[in-house]
């Protein structure tokens, strides 16, 4: 009793086991700079301008959000019953984020040789070295944030992420103001070898926090046993069991596991929890909701009365409110329930769409810009704390992987269907219906998809033991 009135004097922290400390720190730090090492080679600037200097054609530009999403997504239902079977996971990370990384080292060296030789096979080069990089993120995304998830208190998941993907937003204002002064002042090829090169350092600082991580060991799922008079919680469990026993071979085979086999369990796995199913089909609108934010900066040009310095402008509102929705996110969802941040960031998808419907002039449209920043968030923010709570914990990283990829096809084939509604009819139907799809979201979320906060057990307060 006398320990638990010293707590609200030693902090929050204090009441923390010495590992969670620890984690909390050099965890978050790793995310900080992993997120300066993106921002100097940003997807969404230096990647296109540099294919832009080897190729006029916009359809090789178009391939780089394709490359991304099918490396980052693909490999993810692949690797999660791998994790499944480890109690810790921590060194099948750090093997598989080195794929993760090297890729921009090589590419900075490859644009040194072969720049005046072919611009066809540097072009060739760049994907190969952009694809094995998203493939290592997504081989060892369900691991890392499976790991996060046992290293960190879950009544403070959402403040972590929302802190430090807050504060590499901060560090990514200066890597890109850096990106963009390297990209000004030094003569192609060499600026963009140097920004790859500094992207490879951020990655490789990066790299040493997170093999810093002191990870607990997880619990590995076990075989089902028949018992009689189980309550419904019971049996629910036993279903969900079920399912990952399906995943295991015999004991002789057990580390060749067929993708059939997989495929299967995880159909099961389906079948069995109408919770995910809901939760898919949530994912699914609010990726729709997300066609019209491809095309806002294009509408407030052609019909906004914007100029393209105040469309620049305008990006900057919405790397702020993206920033900002970081910070308030993280602090909503572990108040309220993090399903509470996939309703409010639906929303916000829904009200920027039905603004840009009238929009006109720079203020307007900085609502615009702000509210889609909001949404960014929220979707980024809530993708990596709302699954880590709903499913299981022996099968958190089948519902990780689950709920990525089922979210891929409609964010990616989203904006090219916009693209065709917009060639046809105008901007209108695009944000009309972008705005019902962030609605329908919202009220699917909040009345059909389970807030998992009140199933999950209390994280232990012990201290792991290490190997």
């Amino acid at each position: 009793m006398a320990a638990r009135t010293e707590l609200p004097r030693a902090g929050i922290f204090a009441a923390w086991p010495a590992f969670m400390r620890w984690n909390f720190l050099v965890l978050g730090a790793d995310i900080a700079f992993f997120s300066l090492g993106l921002s100097i080679s940003s997807a969404y600037a230096v990647l296109p301008l540099f294919v832009h200097h080897l190729t006029p054609s916009n359809e090789v530009v178009a391939l780089i959000p394709a490359v991304r999403a099918l490396g980052q997504f693909g490999p993810q239902l692949f690797v999660a019953p791998l994790v499944e079977r480890r109690s810790r996971v921590l060194p099948l990370i750090l093997r598989l984020t080195i794929l993760e990384r090297v890729p921009y080292l090589l590419l900075a060296v490859g644009t040194l040789l072969l720049v005046g030789r072919s611009a066809v096979l540097l072009l060739t080069l760049f994907f190969v070295m952009l694809f094995l990089a998203l493939i290592g993120s997504g081989l060892s995304s369900p691991a890392w944030l499976d790991m996060v998830a046992r290293s960190i208190p879950h009544t403070w998941i959402g403040r972590f992420f929302g802190l430090w993907i807050g504060v590499g937003g901060l560090l990514g204002i200066g890597g890109a103001a850096l990106a963009a002064a390297i990209l000004a002042r030094i003569a192609w090829p060499l600026n963009f070898a140097i920004c790859f090169a500094l992207t490879f350092v951020a990655f490789i600082i990066s790299f040493i926090l997170l093999a810093l991580g002191r990870e607990p060991a997880r619990p590995l799922a076990e075989r089902p046993t028949r018992r009689r008079g189980r309550s419904a919680a019971q049996a629910r469990a036993a279903a969900v069991t079920r399912a990952a026993a399906v995943t295991r071979a015999p004991r002789s085979r057990q580390w060749h596991t067929s993708a059939r086999e997989q495929m299967r369990a995880i159909g099961h796995l389906l079948r069995q929890d109408s919770g995910l199913r809901r939760l898919i089909a949530s994912n699914g609108l609010a990726g729709i909701a997300t066609m019209a934010g491809a095309f806002f900066a294009v509408a407030a040009l052609r019909r906004g009365g914007l100029t393209d310095a105040q469309v620049g402008a305008e990006s900057t509102i919405l790397f702020l409110g993206a920033t900002g929705g970081n910070f308030l996110w993280g602090a909503v969802g572990d108040r309220y329930g993090h399903r509470a941040v996939l309703v409010w960031g639906a929303i916000c998808a829904a009200l920027s769409a039905l603004l840009a419907l009238v929009a006109h002039g720079f203020w307007a449209y900085a609502l615009v810009f702000l509210l889609l920043g909001l949404n960014v968030a929220a979707v980024g923010l809530a993708g990596l704390t709302f699954i880590t709570q709903f499913g299981p914990e022996d099968r958190r990283p089948t519902y990780i992987a689950l709920s990525s990829v089922a979210y891929a096809p409609f964010a990616v084939g989203a904006p090219m269907v916009g693209g065709w509604l917009a060639d046809t009819w105008g901007y209108t139907p695009v944000f009309a219906l972008s705005a019902l799809a962030g609605l329908a979201a919202a009220a699917t979320y909040q009345l059909l998809v389970p807030e998992p906060r009140h199933q999950r057990a209390p994280t232990p307060s012990v201290e792991p033991h290490y190997p």
